[in-house]
């Protein structure tokens, strides 16, 4: 059984560029007609869709069918595809309705169902069997005519008790350390450094050989940490990779980066606007222009700031916004042109972690800019998550402008970030409300999230302890907080017995980093790297 996703052959940009002039206004018009500015409202789909909840698999076990489980999100572009393409077909739905029990899952507010199913982007795909065991899963978008294999597939062998022929990702297998060794922290540092140099495209530039996009947590940790020839290689390299996303991933109109292009030349760019990634997208440029001085970079640095605090900052409730989601055809419009478009639709959503990511991010930008009133909008923001976390005993997952409240239960990155983020602020601002606050999600975190016996921070909701790199970036967070803690001394308590745990836990990571490295096309395993890698250059530091 096959199922490998399909997925677009050619830039749009290149495609539009070849046209000859005299189509060029018919064919906009015909762009703007076919536009798919819309989500995927599943709520209608024919495939009649249950929405996900902790218990869903439990309840609908007496069918003793198997489940298809889809991830989606609602500034995906390639989600609206499968479901146009796919998923409304009447074959396909029917076969569907017919055999399946049908679960939608929206990534990003059950990201803690990502998580466990251990998703790998959107649309994502998870056939369970009947008793809702794992048989299947994959990434990408299939069309009517192979998807409709794959579920008959599925179907005919799960009822004749039959596995699935291909491959399943393995388990991974860490025994951490029961003693924290300085060497090894040095080795995991060095590693990582020269992991990440050895592998920049020379030719194309970006990290690898694989998808590319600006690595900002990667790139700003490598100008912070290296030093002599090393550094000065970087900075020409990270350079020369935001020239390359100025020119293939940047909206020259309105501003702002798409997420990620498919390519390795930076062709193929995926559309969403995610607000977290453009703001340490801006971080970076800023950085980078102050040690290579270019005009183009800090054009498209400021010009990303406008959209940041334009087209994703609501002024009803005073925050950023998370998303805004892609549209293909929209994009490659002309300034002109696009006036008589559908602008893509910004999701009335604000995520808790991305928006602490995002603020995190903009608190530095503050020191390079202030224009757009920038630090104003921040600290409305800031004053946003403020009010939700010291209203409350517990810190929520994201906020919905159309109910106009906060809802699900804050995750474990929900944390992490906010935390990180407030003491952050409160430094910055000089504010004891920000600190109050980053003491609150601190206290909250350790009694939901914090494992007496390994004496780590946890996810209660995965299975096991086996996603070691997510759990990693987690920890390297909390461990950054509680070294910032002790070294601006803004509280008496003892942090020491509960920093040196976490890292002692991860410090034996140099095995998996090595294979990782080894592997890697796309390379976004490595931003999970840098709180840990920094929570450790912190922590050696203390002990000089």
């Amino acid at each position: 059984m096959a199922m490998i996703p399909i997925k677009h052959k050619c830039s749009v940009y290149q495609w539009y560029a070849a046209i000859p002039k005299c189509l060029v206004c018919f064919l906009t018009a015909l762009i703007i007609l076919i536009s798919t500015a819309t989500a995927f409202e599943h709520e209608g789909s024919s495939v009649n869709f249950q929405d996900y909840s902790r218990d869903v698999i439990r309840k609908n076990r007496e069918k003793n069918k198997p489940y298809f489980l889809l991830f989606a999100a609602q500034w995906c572009h390639w989600c609206d595809v499968f479901n146009e393409e796919t998923l409304s077909r009447k074959k396909v739905y029917t076969y569907l309705r017919n055999h399946f029990t049908n679960i939608f899952i929206d990534a990003d507010i059950h990201s803690s169902a990502y998580r466990k199913y251990k998703a790998t982007g959107v649309p994502f795909t998870v056939f369970l069997n009947p008793d809702g065991s794992l048989y299947y899963k994959y990434a990408g978008t299939l069309y009517a005519d192979e998807f409709l294999e794959v579920i008959q597939d599925v179907h005919k062998n799960i009822s004749e008790n039959r596995s699935v022929d291909g491959e399943e990702n393995s388990q991974i297998e860490y025994a951490p350390p029961s003693e924290l060794k300085t060497a090894d922290l040095v080795k995991i540092r060095e590693m990582f450094h020269q992991g990440i140099l050895d592998n920049f495209d020379l030719k194309e530039y970006g990290l690898g050989t694989g998808e590319k996009s600006i690595l900002h947590q990667t790139f700003l940790y490598l100008l912070d940490s290296l030093r002599g020839t090393d550094r000065k290689d970087a900075i020409r390299w990270i350079t020369r990779t935001l020239e390359k996303a100025v020119e293939h991933i940047y909206d020259p109109v309105e501003g702002g980066f798409f997420r990620y292009a498919e390519k390795k030349d930076w062709q193929i760019p995926h559309y969403e606007k995610m607000a977290d990634l453009n703001a340490g997208a801006v971080m970076i440029l800023y950085e980078i222009n102050k040690h290579s001085p270019s005009p183009d970079l800090k054009k498209a640095a400021d010009k990303t700031v406008q959209y940041l605090t334009s087209t994703l900052f609501d002024t009803n409730i005073g925050s950023f916004l998370s998303f805004q989601e892609a549209d293909t055809s929209y994009y490659f419009l002309s300034g002109d042109h696009r006036k008589n478009g559908q602008r893509p639709n910004v999701v009335e959503k604000v995520f808790t972690d991305r928006l602490a990511k995002t603020l995190f991010y903009l608190i530095d930008v503050l020191d390079y800019t202030t224009r757009y009133s920038l630090e104003e909008k921040v600290i409305q923001s800031l004053d946003f998550m403020a009010e939700m976390t010291l209203k409350n005993d517990q810190l929520y997952h994201y906020y919905s402008i159309s109910e106009r409240q906060w809802l699900g239960s804050g995750s474990l990155p929900d944390h992490a970030y906010s935390a990180t983020l407030f003491l952050k602020a409160a430094t910055k601002f000089v504010s004891k409300r920000y600190h109050e606050v980053a003491m609150k999600i601190l206290r909250l975190s350790k009694a939901r999230f914090h494992d007496a016996e390994k004496r780590i921070f946890f996810d209660p909701s995965m299975d096991s302890l086996d996603d070691v790199e997510y759990l990693m970036e987690m920890n390297g967070l909390f461990s950054q907080m509680m070294l910032d803690m002790e070294m601006i001394q803004w509280t008496n308590d003892d942090h020491r017995n509960q920093i040196e745990p976490m890292i002692t836990y991860f410090s034996a990571m140099d095995e998996l980093l090595e294979d990782q490295i080894w592997d890697a096309e796309n390379w976004q395993f490595a931003e999970r790297y840098v709180p840990y890698m920094r929570a450790v250059d912190k922590y050696l530091a203390s002990r000089e």
